[in-house]
């Protein structure tokens, strides 16, 4: 992966590492693309490489605090992709198999009374977490995940770029899991709407 780094990066990262979400944007739509064509190299699946794609951004932005030790940022982009590959194709099938026991788990055990309320407290911590979101995060979020629209068909509605909605939707979906980890002490639960929130990028 041949990634040519920004002039001011190394600025970028530091303020990356403060929580700032320009200097976020300014870096993700710089190495979107090239991180997208190399997850596609190794698994030849243009959802899987976007899926893969979301998920190193989303890792980067939570871990962002050891961005301020990073010299080259294009080798420590290089590594946490090519592992997180690995790591993915290593599990794909495991994952699967998760996904498929947790949709048979509910739709088993949907009439129990103790079932319809944990999916209860579920539906009620997923709509707080989403109504913390900034407006375009929480827009561009409602857009994908609960009407099912590409990121052209959000673009356009919301009038901004594919790149933006691609960045709305990562920090979305960290916020998201960051609330509810905090809020949602049903671990099977909890692992069953991750699974939700990264069925489609």
């Amino acid at each position: 992966m041949l990634l040519k780094g920004l002039n001011n990066e190394k600025h970028l990262l530091n303020c990356i590492a403060q929580g700032d979400q320009q200097s976020y944007q300014v870096v993700f739509n710089h190495y979107w693309d090239q991180v997208y064509s190399t997850a596609f190299t190794f698994t030849k699946s243009a959802e899987i490489s976007m899926d893969l794609a979301q998920d190193i951004f989303v890792q980067i932005w939570m871990k962002k605090e050891a961005l301020k030790d990073v010299n080259r940022f294009e080798s420590y982009l290089y590594v946490t992709t090519r592992n997180l590959i690995i790591d993915r194709l290593r599990k794909k099938v495991y994952v699967h198999e998760n996904e498929e026991y947790l949709k048979n788990y509910f739709d088993e055990t949907c009439y129990h009374p103790g079932q319809q309320l944990e999916l209860k407290e579920l539906e009620q911590a997923v709509n707080q977490a989403i109504r913390h979101l900034p407006p375009q995060q929480q827009t561009a979020f409602r857009l994908s995940r609960f009407q099912g629209l590409s990121h052209e068909e959000i673009a356009l509605q919301m009038g901004i770029s594919k790149q933006s909605v691609k960045s709305y939707i990562v920090r979305a979906i960290v916020q998201v899991r960051h609330l509810l980890e905090q809020h949602t002490g049903n671990s099977l639960l909890y692992t069953f709407v991750l699974l939700l929130l990264q069925k489609k990028i």
